[in-house]
Formats: C-alpha cells, sequence, structure tokens
C-alpha cells in the first residue's frame, strides 16, 4: 500500500501550497526521521528543503516555534522560506520550506579538515544555539545527525523537530545526548540541556573508538560521568577543551552566553590547520626547482 508521503514525495511531482499558491517540483527525498520527511525540490531555478510532518499537530507545533526564532534578527532570519498546508489524498498536511545547504557532517568534516577544526565549529555552533535560547526556545534534539559543516566550519541546524519552548518537557531526543540517559539531570527545556548535548556532541565526534555505541547497551546505573572523562584524558583536542566540557556536563553554565564566552576565552590563538590539499603540484615544482638548481651548479662547477 502506498503511503502519502510516497505519492507526494515521488520524484517530478508537483507539490502546490493550499493558502500562498507556491509551486514546488520534488526532485529526491533527502531525509526521514521520527517526526517528518525532507525532500529536496525546486521552484523555478532555485532549489529548497522541504519538510512535511507526520503528524499534523506536532508538525505545526514546530512550525510556530521555527517562525517565532525566524522572526528575531539573527542568523535564522532567512532560513524559512515558505510554511503552507498541500493536500494529498484529500488531506490537509501541513509543510514548511527551507533553504537547502549543502555541507557534511562534523565528522566527516573533521576527518577531512583535521580534528583542530574543532575550536570553529564549536564556536558558531554555540552562537547558533544561543539564538535559539535567546528567542525563548531550546533546541532539545542536537546530534550531529541535526546539524551539517560547511566552507570554513560554517555551521546549519536542519531539523527543528525538537524545539521546545522553555521550562517544557523536552519533547523529542536521542538517548547518548541525552542529560537524563546519563542521570545527569531531567529532560526539562533549560539552557543547560542543550549544552549538556554540545558536549557530548564534540565528545562523540573526536572519539575515534566509537564507544557510545557501546553505552546504549549499558544498565543506567553502569552510566557515569568518569566514562565520559576517559574520553577526554585519550583525546589531545578533548583534554584541551576538559575544563569547558566538564561544566557543560555538570549542568553548571547559566546560560548558552555565559558558555560562548568560556568557550571563546579558552580556544582564543587556537587556529584550525590549513585544508589539506588534493594535488601535490606543491611537492612537483619543489622537486623541479631542487632539480633545477642541482643541475646549475653541476654545469658550472662539474
Amino acid at each position: 500500500m502506498t503511503t502519502w508521503y510516497e505519492e507526494a514525495f515521488r520524484p517530478g511531482s508537483e507539490i502546490k501550497g493550499k493558502w500562498h499558491g507556491h509551486i514546488y517540483i520534488v526532485e529526491r527525498i533527502i531525509g526521514a526521521g521520527s517526526n517528518g520527511i525532507v525532500a529536496l525540490v525546486r521552484k523555478g531555478s532555485s532549489r529548497f528543503a522541504l519538510k512535511a510532518g507526520y503528524e499534523t499537530v506536532d508538525h505545526q507545533s514546530e512550525i510556530n516555534s521555527l517562525v517565532a526564532i525566524t522572526r528575531k534578527d539573527n542568523s535564522f532570519r532567512n532560513y524559512l522560506i515558505d510554511n503552507d498546508d498541500m493536500t494529498v489524498k484529500g488531506k490537509d498536511i501541513s509543510f514548511y520550506v527551507m533553504r537547502y545547504i549543502e555541507g557534511q557532517t562534523i565528522s566527516d568534516y573533521l576527518q577531512k579538515r583535521g580534528q583542530d577544526w574543532i575550536y570553529v565549529i564549536g564556536t558558531n555552533l554555540l552562537r547558533k544555539l544561543t539564538e535559539i535560547h535567546q528567542s525563548g526556545f531550546v533546541f532539545g534534539d542536537l546530534k550531529a545527525e541535526n546539524m551539517i559543516v560547511s566552507g570554513y566550519g560554517a555551521v546549519d541546524l536542519i531539523d527543528f523537530g525538537g524545539v521546545t519552548p522553555k521550562g517544557r518537557a523536552i519533547k523529542q531526543l536521542t538517548e547518548v545526548y541525552d542529560r537524563g540517559f546519563w542521570s545527569m539531570g531531567e529532560r526539562v527545556a533549560e539552557e543547560s540541556y542543550d549544552l549538556f548535548s554540545f558536549a557530548i556532541l564534540l565528545l562523540k565526534s573526536l572519539d575515534h573508538r566509537n564507544r557510545f555505541a557501546g553505552f546504549t547497551k549499558m544498565l543506567p546505573q553502569n552510566r557515569e560521568l568518569d566514562q565520559l572523562t576517559a574520553i577526554m584524558r585519550e583525546n589531545k583536542l578533548a583534554q584541551q577543551l576538559s575544563p569547558f566540557l566538564l561544566k557543560a556536563l555538570r549542568g553548571e553554565f547559566a546560560s548558552s552566553a555565559e558558555a560562548l564566552r568560556m568557550w571563546q576565552r579558552l580556544v582564543s590563538g587556537r587556529k584550525a590547520s590549513a585544508p589539506k590539499l588534493k594535488m601535490p603540484w606543491l611537492k612537483i615544482c619543489f622537486a623541479a626547482s631542487v632539480f633545477l638548481f642541482a643541475f646549475t651548479v653541476y654545469m658550472m662547477y662539474g
């Protein structure tokens, strides 16, 4: 049996907004999660990402939160392009359209560019979280899959399904990023909740031994902070960042703005490595110059 989203998101199909009348042509599905599906769409010569939710009430709540955040004078102000309903098999399905951003996962980016790019990525991600918090919300489900990295460490958050108004119960989470999973705090939408997830995200990205996969199999009483500090001790960069990471894991920051200030002091003066060259042309030129120099000396004195 064909589901409504398989029909609506078939490549080449047309999505027309019921209220605004904008028409989008589906190119392909680029993501699907527990709360919705995302497709790459085209409108004229421009490409966007369009997300439709499985549950109307939950998805409308996500749209309302995103609208509130993008109304502020921050980096999200041009993120939301459109929000409307589409009619599929006689049923109205809410959707929103956002900028389509090409990039990589944080792990792939660090593997390609070098782990010390974590300084830049961390700064940019904390700025994003601070903007969300200052808008009265908590991101909630912060994890590697819900962000992409591009250019010189630019960060974009790409799934707002877990965004929750401050003070309410977190509505969407992923176990290892959740402080409740570690028995280190409540599942309440507080700035400290996102900062805990931020610390886990960095540790997970720097951990080459993939130990986080094993943590989900442990009994709750066996999960403890010492397992996370062990990862810090074994990684040079994580060890340098440990004063910040420990404070974030323990919920000791009063706000994300305070966390950002400490992060900036901690990484001040630390530089990310230059991108690795794909072509060895510099080495070839250097070798050629050495050869020419040796040949010239031979001709003069040989």
